[in-house]
């Protein structure tokens, strides 16, 4: 599979937000959920990939002044990614590292946020949902 371009990916999850979020009234770790489920070919295709749907959806959860404890869980290990796969546009990489720096300030904002605990099983659905091969 074709990795998909950093500006795709970030308007996939802007407008999935939008989506889920404004006009379906879902939460944000619902739609964080939902998100990571529709995408998960294009999310675990390569280590930019994921990387850029987890900053992402927490600059786009940040902004609803909440994250989902399966986002936040595993923010540290994505935050701290500087090396990509060798075929990833340079530009890209560069605004992702950009996008990473933006969300570590937002998540050093302690108290300007809230941490949604979700079910053990949802925890679970993302954590297979992960874990699953792209072609």
């Amino acid at each position: 599979m074709n990795v998909m371009g950093y500006e795709r990916i970030k308007d996939a999850v802007v407008f999935g937000f939008e989506e889920y979020i404004e006009e379906e009234g879902l939460n944000v770790a619902q739609t964080s959920a939902k998100i990571l489920e529709e995408e998960w070919r294009r999310v675990n295709d390569s280590l930019f990939t994921k990387t850029l749907y987890f900053i992402s959806i927490a600059i786009e959860s940040l902004k609803y002044k909440e994250i989902a404890d399966f986002i936040y869980s595993r923010l540290d290990s994505y935050l701290e990614n500087t090396k990509f796969e060798e075929h990833i546009d340079k530009n890209e990489i560069e605004m992702l590292m950009q996008d990473i720096q933006k969300c570590k300030k937002l998540i050093d904002n302690k108290g300007e946020y809230i941490i949604r605990e979700t079910s053990d099983s949802a925890k679970s659905r993302v954590e297979y949902i992960l874990s699953l091969k792209a072609d």
